[in-house]
């Protein structure tokens, strides 16, 4: 129960990073805007996947962990997205550093020690079912 519990709450803020990964590839224009509609509908595919405990569900969730993450980093160290004075690399590598750290880390490490129930999953299924 509390899994189910985990993948809702941190719902809002992985659409918030996923918005800021969709700034990173296609801008802040309506290529922007329907690329993170679609980033939504993979955070909703996962979600549901997660709850399910199907099998592909960490393959998926280590994906959008990994958008996460540039997500979270894009809009923090890139100042206006990109119209920042200068690339400072110590700058970009400390904010990916937390972030990491923060959120990315954690979620893992949740979805890592869940990873029993995804098997377990796939071990009681009937033969031919």
């Amino acid at each position: 129960m509390w899994f189910k519990v985990f993948v809702l709450l941190r719902f809002p803020i992985s659409a918030l990073y996923l918005g800021g990964c969709a700034m990173l590839l296609l801008g802040d224009g309506s290529l922007g805007a329907v690329a993170w509609r679609c980033m939504l509908a993979f955070l909703v595919f996962v979600s549901m996947r997660l709850v399910q405990f199907r099998e592909d569900a960490l393959i998926f969730a280590s994906v959008l962990l990994m958008l996460e993450l540039v997500g979270g980093v894009v809009p923090i160290a890139g100042e206006n997205y990109f119209g920042f004075r200068e690339f400072n690399l110590l700058f970009w590598a400390s904010t990916a550093g937390v972030v990491g750290l923060i959120w990315t880390l954690p979620n893992a490490v949740i979805l890592y020690t869940q990873r029993a129930k995804f098997a377990q999953v796939e071990t009681n299924k009937e033969p031919g079912a």
